[in-house]
């Protein structure tokens, strides 16, 4: 099992606010520049290719646009217990993480011993842009900060 941890950004940059995730994981990446094990990773779809991105890790960071109908821009953190599905964590082509990544455990995948999960309320979904929407830009910053604090936090524990 590698020792480090996986950010993973959820999304597609073309469209809009639904490229938050990507953002802010490649933000997480610069952030750390080499000075933590710490590898960034780009999907477009959850279920089973989610839980196969985490797999070999030992944490595991996953970042993502949300609709729930808070303000745009809001920042919220969730536990694998309290996860709430986010717009790309799901797959209506295979299932969602919680059951891929339950069958993987089962199944003897090697996943990690922490995951978050990080959304970003978003405004525009539907926008063919690669430009945020004022409130989701101005979260960016915001949430690398809190998740780099988070990795920093991990990394630190005994």
């Amino acid at each position: 099992m590698t020792a480090g941890t996986v950010i993973i950004g959820m999304g597609n940059r073309l469209l809009s606010d639904d490229g938050v995730g990507i953002a802010v994981a490649d933000g997480v990446g610069k952030y750390f520049d080499g000075r933590m094990d710490v590898t960034v990773s780009e999907l477009h779809t959850g279920g089973i290719r989610l839980m196969e991105a985490m797999s070999g890790f030992r944490r595991a960071v996953v970042v993502d646009a949300m609709l729930s109908g808070a303000p745009p821009g809001t920042i919220r953190r969730f536990d694998q217990h309290t996860f709430v599905t986010t717009k790309n964590t799901i797959s209506s082509h295979d299932t969602d993480f919680a059951t891929a990544f339950e069958l993987g455990r089962l199944v003897g995948v090697h996943l990690p011993e922490q995951v978050s999960f990080w959304g970003i309320e978003a405004r525009e979904f539907d926008l063919f842009s690669e430009k945020f929407t004022d409130e989701v830009a101005a979260a960016v910053s915001t949430a690398v900060r809190s998740i780099a604090a988070e990795i920093q936090e991990w990394e630190s524990a005994p």
